[in-house]
C-alpha cells in the first residue's frame, strides 16, 4: 500500500465483515483481523493515508452495500448512481466467473487411475500469494504432485449432512469452506488435504480439530503445515516428500490401511435444556460469578461457580493449540471439579454463553465439548449448555436479578477500588467485600429486601477508616476474563495499588447500556427486530429499578452514574471503524471514551488480553490512537498462563508517570 501512496489520488480499502451465505446458514463473518485491517491500515501514519481512501462496507448481495458505494464516489467519479450500479454489476459478475470456471479446472486436471494429487486448505492470502506460501505449490508441482486449491473442489455439491451441525456453529467464513472441502477430499480416493495454517491463528485452531477428526473417521493421512516468518523451505519440502510417500503408500496398499481405534465425533454437540442436572457456570469475574450462582439456585437450579485456580491454569494449557486460553481454562476448571467433586459426568452441565459477534467465543461450546471428548474418563457424558449473557433464557426475571447481580458485582469492586488504597488498616476493604459478597449472595436468593441489605453493606464499607490522599487514576479495558479473573491476571488490581495507583473499574452493567446503542443498530440493520425491542424494553426497566440503588452506593462514591449516551458515531469515525463492526475493539473504544469523558485525569491505561486473542491483537495495534485520541498512554498485559510476572509491565507508568499529551477526544470526529 505504501507504493500507491505517492502514485495515486484514491485508495480503494473496503471493510469486508461477512461473506455471502448458503441456504440455511446464520454467519459466515471474515476473521477478525480482516474485519479491522483497513481500520489499521488507515490509521498508520507513515502511510499518509488521510483524505486518500475510500472505505466502503463491502457486501456483494446488499442493496445497502450499493447504496453505500455510489455516496462515496459519486463526487469522486462525477458519474451517475446507474454506471456504478452496472460497473460494479459487471465486475461481480466477472467474479462469479471466474470462481465457477475454477470447478471446471479440477474437473479437468484431476488424477485418475493410480495417481494421487493434493488439495490445498487455509486462506487465500497464505496459499495463493508466494510471498507467503514459501514455495509449497511449487514443492509438491517439483514431485509430479498436481495441487489444488480448496476454492476448485466442488464441496458445495456434495451432502452436508454429516457435519451439519457443526457447520451450524461454525460462524468463520474460510473455517466452514475449509471443513467442507476436507470433507469432500475424505470421500474422495487418491486426493488428499494439506491444511496451511498460519502461525497461531486463532480461528484455524478452533477449525483444525474437527478437520482432523473427519480425517481420522475416513481412516485417510493428511498434512498440516504452519507457516511463520522463520522457517526455510527446506523444512517444508521435507515434511511434504514424507507426506507425498504417505499418501502414496495409503493410496496402494488398501489392505494396510488403519482407523483410529478410538473415532472422536464429527460434531461436538450442545444442549439447550439443564434437565435437572448439576449445573456448572465458570468464574469470569469472582465477585459477579458468585452472586450469579445465587440467581440460578433462585430459578432452581442446582448450579455452582467452578472457581479457577492455578492448577487449572497449567493444567489447561496442556490442551491449548491457539485457541483463546480462556476456552481451554473452562474447559479443564469443569473436569476438575468434576473429579475432585465426585459429580456423575452423566448427570452434569458445563454453561457458556453464546455469542454471534465475530469472535471466536461462538465456538467455545464446540470447543468445550471436544477437549472433554477427547479427555475420556467419562468426561465425554457432560453435557454443555448453551445459554444467554443476560440469562433470558432462563426466565425474564433471571435476566433483571442477573443484571443486578453484574451490578452490585460491580459496584462492590468499584468501591473496593477507591477505598483499598487509602485504608488504615491494611486488608480491611477486602474482607468487607467478602462480607458483602455473602449477604448480598442471600439477596439474591430471594425473599429479602435489596434496599435493606444494600444499606447493610453500605454501612460496613462506612466504618472502614482511611487516609486522606490521591493517587493516579489506572483504568482497566480488554477482555473480560484477563480483565476481570483476579486468579487468571495474577490479582492485576492489587499490583496497580502496590505500585502506588487507584483502579478505576467498570460495572458490567454499566459497560452493557453503554454499547447498547450502536448493537441496536446493528441489529436493526440486520432485521433482527425482536433483539432491539427485547433489549430496549430491559434496558428501559432496569433504569427505572435501579436508580435507588445508585443513590445508596453514591454515597460512598459521590459520583454520577457513568454516561451512556456517547456519540458513538464521532468515536467510530476517528478510528475509521463502522457500526457494522462487531466485537471487543469497537467496544473497547466506545469504553475509553467513555471513562476519559467520566474521569479526565486518567493517568493510564491498561489493556488486559488472554493469549491468543484476536480482539486484542487489533485493539494493541490501535494503542497509539488511542493514545493520541486521550492523550493517555497504553500499557498491554498478554496472560499466557505460564506464570511469569507480567503485571510488572505496569509498574514504571506509575511510578513515573508520562506527561500527558494533548488529547484530541473534544474533536472526535476529526481525523
Amino acid at each position: 500500500m505504501q507504493y500507491l501512496v505517492d502514485k495515486c489520488d484514491y485508495i480503494f480499502l473496503p471493510f469486508y465483515l461477512e461473506a455471502p451465505k448458503q441456504k440455511d446458514e446464520d454467519f459466515r463473518y471474515y476473521c477478525y483481523y480482516t474485519q479491522f485491517a483497513a481500520s489499521l491500515a488507515a490509521g498508520m501514519k507513515s502511510m499518509r493515508l488521510k483524505n486518500k481512501t475510500i472505505m466502503p462496507v463491502i457486501d456483494h448481495y446488499s442493496f445497502q452495500s450499493r447504496i453505500e458505494l455510489f455516496s462515496i464516489l459519486k463526487s469522486i467519479l462525477n458519474t451517475g448512481y446507474w454506471e456504478i450500479y452496472n460497473a460494479y454489476e459487471a465486475a461481480l459478475a466477472f467474479y462469479n466467473e471466474g470462481r465457477a470456471n475454477l470447478l471446471n479446472v479440477y474437473e479437468r486436471e484431476k488424477s485418475a487411475g493410480g495417481d494421487i494429487s493434493v488439495a490445498l486448505l487455509g486462506r487465500p492470502y497464505a496459499i495463493m500469494q508466494k510471498s507467503m506460501n514459501k514455495g509449497i505449490p511449487d514443492i509438491f508441482s517439483t514431485l509430479g504432485i498436481k495441487n489444488f486449491y480448496q476454492d476448485m473442489l466442488p464441496s458445495e455439491q456434495q451432502d452436508l449432512s454429516e457435519i451439519e451441525p457443526l457447520l451450524k456453529r461454525m460462524h468463520w467464513n474460510y473455517a466452514a469452506r475449509i471443513l467442507k472441502a476436507a470433507l469432500y477430499i475424505a470421500r474422495t480416493p487418491g486426493l488428499y488435504p494439506v491444511y496451511v495454517t498460519s502461525f497461531k491463528c486463532s480461528p484455524d485452531s478452533f477449525t483444525l480439530d474437527y478437520f482432523k477428526r473427519i480425517m481420522d473417521k475416513c481412516g485417510k493421512p493428511y498434512l498440516i503445515l504452519e507457516l511463520d516468518e522463520h522457517d526455510s523451505n527446506v523444512g517444508y519440502e521435507t515434511r511434504i516428500e514424507a507426506a507425498v510417500r504417505s499418501f502414496s503408500n495409503h493410496h496402494k496398499h488398501i489392505d494396510l490401511r488403519l482407523v483410529s481405534s478410538r473415532l472422536l465425533p464429527l460434531n461436538s454437540a450442545s444442549t439447550s435444556r439443564i434437565k435437572n442436572k448439576t449445573f456448572l457456570f465458570p468464574c469470569f469475574d469472582p465477585i459477579n460469578s458468585k452472586l450469579l450462582e445465587a440467581v440460578f439456585i433462585r430459578e432452581g437450579v442446582d448450579a455452582r461457580m467452578v472457581p479457577l485456580t492455578e492448577k487449572v491454569i497449567q493444567r489447561g494449557l496442556r490442551t491449548n493449540s491457539g485457541q483463546c486460553l480462556p476456552v481451554n481454562l473452562i474447559a479443564q476448571s469443569y473436569m476438575d471439579h468434576i473429579e475432585e467433586n465426585l459429580l456423575d459426568p452423566a448427570q452434569t452441565v458445563g454453561w457458556i454463553f453464546d455469542s454471534h459477534v465475530a469472535c471466536n467465543i461462538r465456538l467455545y461450546p464446540q470447543l468445550i465439548k471436544g477437549i472433554m471428548e477427547a479427555a475420556g474418563r467419562g468426561m465425554e457424558q457432560v453435557e454443555v449448555y448453551v445459554g444467554k449473557m443476560s440469562l433470558g433464557d432462563i426466565s425474564m426475571q433471571a435476566s433483571i436479578e442477573a443484571y443486578f447481580a453484574h451490578m452490585f458485582g460491580g459496584m462492590l469492586r468499584k468501591i473496593g477500588c477507591r477505598i483499598r488504597p487509602y485504608e488504615k488498616e491494611k486488608g480491611m476493604t477486602d474482607k468487607v467485600i467478602v462480607q458483602s459478597v455473602n449477604i448480598l449472595y442471600n439477596t439474591l436468593l430471594g425473599g429479602r429486601s435489596k434496599d435493606d441489605d444494600l444499606a447493610r453493606v453500605i454501612s460496613l464499607f462506612k466504618k472502614i477508616e482511611t487516609i486522606p490522599g490521591q493517587r493516579p487514576k489506572v483504568a482497566i479495558f480488554g477482555d473480560m476474563y484477563a480483565r476481570d479473573n483476579d486468579t487468571f491476571n495474577q490479582n492485576l488490581i492489587h499490583c496497580i495499588e502496590q505500585y502506588g495507583g487507584e483502579v478505576i473499574t467498570t460495572p458490567f452493567n454499566e459497560f452493557v447500556k453503554l454499547v447498547a446503542s450502536p448493537y441496536m443498530r446493528r441489529w436493526f440493520l440486520e432485521g433482527e427486530f425482536m433483539d432491539v425491542l427485547v433489549t430496549k424494553t430491559l434496558i428501559t426497566l432496569v433504569n427505572q429499578l435501579e436508580k435507588s440503588y445508585y443513590k445508596m452506593f453514591n454515597e460512598l462514591l459521590n459520583e454520577p452514574a457513568m454516561d451512556s449516551d456517547i456519540d458513538y458515531k464521532k468515536i467510530y469515525e476517528h478510528f475509521d471503524v463502522t457500526v457494522q463492526h462487531y466485537g471487543e475493539s469497537a467496544d473497547n473504544l466506545l469504553k475509553i471514551a467513555a471513562l476519559m469523558q467520566h474521569y479526565p485525569d486518567i493517568s493510564l491505561f491498561v489493556q488486559t488480553n488472554p493469549a491468543f486473542c484476536c480482539a486484542g491483537l487489533v485493539t494493541e495495534a490501535m494503542a497509539s490512537r488511542i493514545e493520541e485520541y486521550t492523550g493517555v498512554p497504553v500499557v498491554t498485559l498478554n496472560y499466557d498462563g505460564t506464570g511469569k510476572n507480567i503485571n510488572s509491565k505496569v509498574s514504571p507508568y506509575i511510578k513515573f508517570p508520562r506527561r500527558k499529551a494533548e488529547k484530541v477526544i473534544a474533536g472526535a470526529g476529526e481525523r
